[in-house]
């Protein structure tokens, strides 16, 4: 227990440092009308633009800290723990449909619009957070980025093949036990699998063993028995107006490149960068070349 307990300080000090690095400040929330609260963090560049990053499926804010190291002198950061992950509330009785958590993440972004006094903003969403974002469209939304967007699946890859017939409550990453099983996702996650202490995987699966029921009980709400998604978002992809940067991972396990030629031919104005040797995290193996790419199309 005591090991544990230090896993998690030198963990906790490793995350802290980061977010320091990217000069954010982490801050709590109690959304109007629902009374849940949320976390968030943010740099103080409010005399720049502002952008906001919304993470994937069984992720967290942190995900982002080593991208926003090298955006935080270029924008105003605001980086949110959707609902139910990392460090926002945990609410059981909540539908987490993807429809359902984008009307909760826009009452979220409407409320810090007007408690920050923001007028317009580019939005980034991650994975399954790609489509939140895009389900968020009635605000307003200057830009869209979308990194490994679920959505627009043409090609099933081989990983999505071997699972289909898997039940969700037997899925290899929602049962994650030790350092092996961690290290045998990682390696399909990661093109090159970045050093990690044992102290920090360690901490990775005490906290992923803790809300492996919970995670299991918000993925049976966005896929169905065969691994692909509930809800069809085709035509809420051809709807989109601003422009669009796509960004992906060309070795993507989970959701094959060729889904992000199709997004690029369903979203009218949209710009689509295909990064060689990454899989579907480009944020994390390619953090520098994803940052000038987000610069040069925001600004």
């Amino acid at each position: 227990m005591f090991g544990k307990k230090i896993d998690q300080w030198l963990s906790d000090a490793v995350i802290s440092m980061l977010r320091k690095q990217a000069k954010l400040q982490r801050h709590e929330m109690e959304v109007d009308g629902y009374g849940y609260r949320i976390v968030y963090l943010e740099n103080e560049r409010r005399d720049k633009q502002t952008l906001i990053l919304i993470h994937g499926l069984n992720d967290e804010k942190d995900s982002w800290l080593m991208l926003a190291n090298a955006l935080t002198k270029h924008f105003h950061l605001i980086i949110i723990d959707l609902l139910g992950s990392g460090e926002s509330e945990i609410v059981e009785d909540f539908a987490y449909t993807l429809t359902s958590q984008a009307q909760f993440l826009q009452k979220v972004i409407e409320q810090l619009l007007q408690e920050k006094n923001i007028d317009s903003f580019s939005l980034a969403g991650h994975s399954m957070g790609g489509l939140i974002v895009l389900l968020s469209n009635s605000l307003p939304i200057e830009k869209f980025i979308l990194i490994d967007t679920m959505g627009a699946h043409t090609t099933p890859t081989k990983m999505e093949l071997e699972l289909e017939n898997t039940p969700i409550d037997d899925l290899p990453f929602l049962n994650l036990t030790n350092r092996k099983e961690l290290k045998k996702l990682m390696a399909e996650v990661y093109w090159k699998v970045p050093y990690m202490p044992n102290f920090f995987l360690d901490a990775m699966i005490e906290k992923k063993r803790a809300i492996n029921l919970f995670e299991k009980k918000k993925f049976k709400y966005l896929v169905n028995e065969k691994m692909r998604p509930i809800e069809d978002l085709t035509e809420a992809l051809k709807q989109i107006k601003q422009e669009t940067l796509i960004m992906w991972g060309k070795e993507d396990l989970g959701i094959d490149v060729s889904s992000a030629y199709r997004m690029h031919e369903l979203i009218e104005h949209s710009t689509l960068k295909i990064y060689d040797e990454c899989r579907h995290y480009p944020h994390l193996e390619k953090p520098k070349e994803l940052a000038a790419d987000m610069i040069e199309f925001l600004q």
